[in-house]
């Protein structure tokens, strides 16, 4: 119980420090039929081109396809930076099960050769939790759990990816549907980053 309230309070503080939740706009509701269509061709990680949307429109029909289904979804995006948003032209869905969905070995190497092509290859990618306990208890903003902020961890901070976002190029994305709202993520869990350099001076005996 201890060890799940930590988890709740860090993701609390930790989403206190990144963006709010999104805003959409009419436009991007008149992008809906475009996205409803691309996402049902992606289905089971196959690639769907679509005429260039923008990020928002994307995450909105993401938002309208997982909302209120009992399961996880996994939707990897694919274009290319435009000054604040990026124009995406293709997308991968991975439906998973009520508890978890998983990224298959043939969409990592896809999101990786995208973003090799071009300094301003860009990628959001949009997962869903269910609705749960927290949900009945409190109208809460998304709480990303720490499974996945060390998800984006491992995806999005290798010394490429932290040389192109300080040139201020293309970056991967992580945005979280959760209770009616989407709201992007970033940060890292940092107990986890301290258990792991407790275990690692425990083990070096420092």
């Amino acid at each position: 119980m201890n060890s799940f309230l930590g988890e709740v309070a860090e993701s609390v503080v930790l989403g206190l420090l990144e963006p709010a939740p999104l805003r959409f706009t009419a436009q991007h509701e008149r992008d809906l039929p475009r996205v409803r269509a691309a996402l049902r061709r992606a289905r089971d990680g196959k690639l769907a081109r679509t005429q260039p949307v923008n990020r928002n429109s994307f995450l909105l029909g993401c938002l309208d396809c997982t909302e209120h289904g009992p399961i996880e979804h996994l939707i990897v995006s694919y274009g290319l930076r435009h000054g604040t948003t990026t124009k995406i032209d293709g997308l991968q869905h991975m439906v998973g099960q009520a508890g978890s969905v998983g990224l298959p070995a043939g969409v990592a190497h896809a999101m990786w050769d995208h973003f090799g092509k071009r300094h301003d290859s860009e990628m959001p990618v949009f997962y869903n939790h269910l609705y749960n306990p927290i949900n009945l208890l409190i109208d809460n903003l998304p709480l990303a759990s720490r499974a996945d902020r060390l998800f984006i961890e491992a995806r999005t901070m290798s010394p490429a990816q932290i040389v192109r976002w300080l040139l201020d190029g293309g970056r991967v994305l992580f945005y979280l549907g959760e209770n009616g709202l989407v709201k992007p993520f970033s940060l890292p869990s940092l107990l986890s980053l301290l258990n792991r350099r407790a275990t690692q001076e425990k083990a070096t005996g420092g």
